[in-house]
């Protein structure tokens, strides 16, 4: 009894004090915390990439990053059996193990909605993702990591007994390690985090990121050693023309980065829509990138080995526009069937061949200018990041990291700004966004319109409010609306139906005519056509959108029939909104 009485009281002490240290040294404990948050994500990395170096080994015999060699050399047997069978047991774990986290939109809607990530989460991603990219799927690490790094901050925010608001930090700090841990690129990390997780910069929030990023690669570093990515050629500007030519490559890598895009997810509904079990769907998948990789072994795994090939000039002409079309068709089955991976290294690889043929393309019509066709499979794979991910501060900074050369800003930024407007014109949302936008959350508007977008009317809509018959008179009008909370005042018809709305405004113009005070009933006064109302089903977004079209302070909510069934205020708009904007802080 008394040994647990002294561990009860030696919980509470520390609890006390750790109380005391966070409220009093606040900026001091979250930085310290991040650090923690950096070192379990830079370990969970070590973690994943060594799962997928095991099961390449169980498949092809080799733990290579880039195990293209290998895969030419596999019989086809391999190369048909092993995606179609990693297919089959992702689908049976996900059967089993039945989760709705996967994925960078999963990080995305958490953050917006401040829920936590299961633990276990973390660890099934690096399992699903491992048995899809170690078998040769076609996709990437980088989407699965920043599920883990999530899933990882998530559960040091548990420990920590986080408030929502440092939860959504936490998170958000271990999904920005995640990626600056697996590319070695700690300020792309962070600017990610910034630019399409959080969808805001603000230094509270964004120190963290950033602390949480350099501990993960730094641990990241300690293990893999402070190797680059991809070995990039020397860039060589030779003349300022020649930025024409980077323009027109982010112009073209735009539309081809919208058709990615539009192939992805007609794939994705494709395979929702087959009628068998959803166990047996990645297995599909594996099975038809097994095929192309019969003819086309580029197109499986990763793909680091064929990206590097591509920037060394191993690999030219119209074979890079093959790829191109392969590595989009594959990555769409693979993943639209429900492989686990991610979408970053997919569009480097995809942006990475069109730039390497449009440079080609480019030396053979202008020899005198363009000296370097590698420069531009560099610059497309940042066009391509920026076209499909909506990120192009992000992708400008990953491929100045990878670098480290100064002279490649201005083809980099020419290139990723015109390919993020011009996908951005043919499909508006991203690889990202869409996902969620299918569930009403529209973060392309901006974070702060997406807030709003998640609250319906009914939430806040008020029971308790003053209506009027059509035939009230308005005398009985002037006495029930005396310190009443809203200036708008529905009126019905003897079904309850709305017909009409008053407004104080309306009052007024006829408050001092004494002789109409028996005369004048509520259907003669106020709004009776065109009337703006909304429905218990509608987003606060949509109602405070009808309200900025005329000026309206509030709106009567009906149902489908029309009858009354409340009051939506702006006031309470206002104040919902304020409330989850703090919370962001």
């Amino acid at each position: 009894m008394i040994t647990i009485f002294i561990k009860i009281r030696y919980k509470a002490n520390v609890f006390t004090i750790k109380q005391r240290f966070s409220s009093q040294y606040q900026n001091l404990y979250i930085v310290l915390v991040a650090v923690i948050i950096g070192v379990a994500v830079g370990l969970g990395n070590i973690a994943f990439r060594s799962a997928i170096s095991l099961v390449q080994y169980l498949c092809y015999g080799t733990t290579e990053e880039a195990p293209l060699p290998y895969l030419q050399a596999a019989a086809i047997w391999k190369i048909v059996l092993f995606p179609t069978l990693g297919g089959l047991v992702v689908g049976l774990i996900y059967h089993f193990y039945k989760t709705t986290h996967r994925g960078v939109p999963s990080v995305m809607k958490s953050l917006l909605l401040q829920t936590p990530i299961p633990p276990l989460s973390g660890v099934m991603t690096i399992v699903t993702s491992a048995i899809t990219l170690g078998s040769g799927g076609s996709a990437g690490r980088e989407g699965p990591i920043v599920q883990i790094g999530a899933a990882f901050g998530a559960a040091v925010g548990r420990v920590f007994r986080f408030s929502a608001k440092r939860m959504r930090l936490a998170i958000a700090s271990g999904a920005g390690g995640g990626l600056a841990a697996t590319f070695n690129t700690p300020m792309a990390g962070a600017m990610f985090t910034a630019e399409v997780l959080l969808g805001r910069l603000s230094f509270q929030a964004f120190a963290p990121v950033v602390i949480s990023c350099i501990s993960a690669t730094v641990i990241s570093r300690a293990f893999f050693g402070n190797h680059v990515t991809f070995i990039t050629p020397a860039y060589v500007l030779s003349s300022p023309i020649e930025l024409l030519l980077y323009a027109a490559l982010g112009i073209i890598t735009g539309l081809v980065g919208a058709g990615f895009l539009k192939v992805y997810f007609a794939t994705a509904s494709r395979f929702a829509k087959l009628s068998v079990p959803s166990w047996l769907k990645p297995a599909i998948g594996g099975l038809f990138v097994g095929l192309i990789g019969i003819h086309c072994r580029n197109i499986m795994g990763v793909g680091y080995g064929t990206i590097m090939s591509i920037l060394d000039e191993s690999i030219i002409g119209w074979l890079l526009l093959g790829l191109v079309g392969l590595k989009i068709l594959a990555t769409s089955l693979t993943l639209g069937s429900g492989g686990a991976g991610g979408l970053f290294v997919p569009s480097l690889f995809i942006g990475a061949s069109l730039g390497g043929f449009v440079g080609w393309g480019a030396q053979l019509a202008f020899p005198s200018i363009v000296l370097a066709p590698s420069s531009y499979a560099m610059v497309g794979m940042a066009a391509m990041l920026a076209a499909t991910m909506r990120a192009p501060i992000t992708a400008i900074l990953m491929i100045f990291e990878i670098t480290q050369s100064y002279q490649v800003v201005l083809p980099l930024m020419a290139a990723a700004i015109l390919a993020n407007v011009f996908a951005s014109f043919i499909e508006k949302e991203s690889f990202f966004t869409k996902p969620l936008a299918a569930e009403g959350f529209n973060i392309g508007h901006g974070t702060e319109l997406a807030l709003l977008e998640q609250v319906k009317v009914r939430d806040i809509m008020v029971a308790d409010i003053v209506v009027f018959q059509e035939s009230t008179p308005f005398h009985k009008i002037l006495d029930d609306i005396r310190n009443r909370p809203h200036e708008y005042f529905p009126v019905v018809d003897v079904e309850g139906k709305l017909t009409g709305i008053i407004s104080l405004k309306d009052i007024k113009m006829i408050l001092f005519e004494d002789s109409l005070g028996d005369i004048v009933v509520a259907q003669d006064i106020g709004t009776r056509e065109d009337i703006r109302s909304c429905t218990p089903q509608d987003t606060l977004a949509a109602a405070l959108a009808l309200m900025g079209e005329d000026g309206i302070g509030d709106l009567p909510v009906v149902d489908s029939s029309m009858k009354l069934v409340g009051l939506l205020r702006r006031a309470d708009i206002l104040t919902v909104y304020n409330k989850k904007i703090l919370d962001l802080v």
